[in-house]
């Protein structure tokens, strides 16, 4: 029985394009006074955090099915090594840990701070913060392959 590998990589464009608008929105929120910079701050660190925790999680399940068994039906299979699966969640938390780098020093820049430096800040945040949001896509599809690939491996031999 040979299990065939879906590919993830329809997702490349995804990410970077949402950074980018994030990116372009940050450096716009860093350079417009009248905007709610506070409120902003909160939504997106919330929800940075909401994210790698439920990374985490998935990534608990995940590591959870890899017991002995699973592996060794997985290499009768020929399947790709596991850990290729788990590499949209480790992107997602990378650049989780980035946004928050970003978040806090924007939330510690004075309001007195060149506005460059403020755009420049902004801009990395928004960036990072909408690549974690956008990297959940193909996260997610990751898992449900994973899935369907335990699923397939409970019919293999020992």
């Amino acid at each position: 029985m040979r299990l065939v590998h879906v590919s993830l990589r329809s997702w490349w464009w995804g990410e970077p394009l949402a950074a980018t608008f994030g990116g372009l929105g940050g450096a716009w929120i860093g350079h417009d006074d009248d905007l709610p910079m506070d409120e902003v701050l909160g939504v997106a660190v919330s929800m940075v955090g909401v994210i790698i925790g439920s990374v985490f999680a998935v990534l608990a399940m995940i590591t959870r099915a890899c017991d002995n068994t699973f592996l060794r039906k997985a290499r009768k299979a020929r399947l790709l090594p596991v850990v290729n699966y788990l590499w949209p969640f480790f992107t997602i938390i990378a650049m989780g840990i980035l946004s928050i780098v970003f978040l806090l020093l924007m939330a510690g820049i004075s309001e007195d701070a060149p506005t460059l430096l403020l755009m420049t800040v902004s801009a990395s945040a928004g960036f990072c913060v909408l690549w974690t949001l956008a990297g959940l896509l193909p996260a997610l599809g990751a898992l449900i392959v994973f899935t369907r690939l335990i699923e397939k491996t409970s019919g293999v031999n020992d």
